[in-house]
């Protein structure tokens, strides 16, 4: 596969709470956990769009649902953050792409079938495997580093 140059810079985020964000340039990657409150999202989005313009930054975030075995806090608690990215977006006018987790997975070729902790795992050493400069990889910003990359090489509808 490969990236579409059109754009300046891919993001991916993981939007849960114990989530994070990863912007790749050209030249640079930076991944950060997902910061605490709204506020904070809305700077960190400001410093991942930059000065670019709306149609040379592609965004992908992982697609999240209510699931049965979920407590409705948890679930209020990781729609708001979805809803927060989206809200975002709108305000500095960049398209979301949404991807359900099964799809990025299989693109960045995550083995199927393994337990939630040895699959954060593999994801966390794929990440640090295909970004050796970046500074920390973490459980945290992992899966938004493998989002931004998957992301970054297929063809987005935008």
């Amino acid at each position: 596969m490969t990236s579409d140059f059109r754009f300046k810079k891919w993001i991916g985020i993981d939007p849960g709470k114990g989530g994070g964000i990863c912007i790749i340039s050209k030249d640079d990657i930076r991944a950060y956990k997902c910061p605490q409150t709204a506020d904070e999202m809305a700077t960190l989005f400001g410093i991942a769009i930059g000065n670019d313009a709306p149609v040379e930054v592609n965004i992908t975030i992982e697609q999240v649902w209510a699931r049965p075995t979920n407590g409705s806090r948890h679930s209020f608690a990781y729609g708001t953050n979805y809803g927060i990215w989206f809200g975002l977006a709108a305000a500095h006018e960049v398209k979301m792409n949404i991807v359900s987790p099964q799809k990025w997975m299989a693109g960045v070729g995550c083995p199927k079938g393994m337990e939630v902790k040895e699959r954060k795992h593999w994801l966390k050493d794929k990440a640090k495997e295909l970004y050796p400069k970046l500074p920390k990889v973490t459980l945290a910003t992992a899966d938004a580093i493998m989002i931004a990359d998957y992301g970054r090489n297929v063809k987005n509808n935008s």
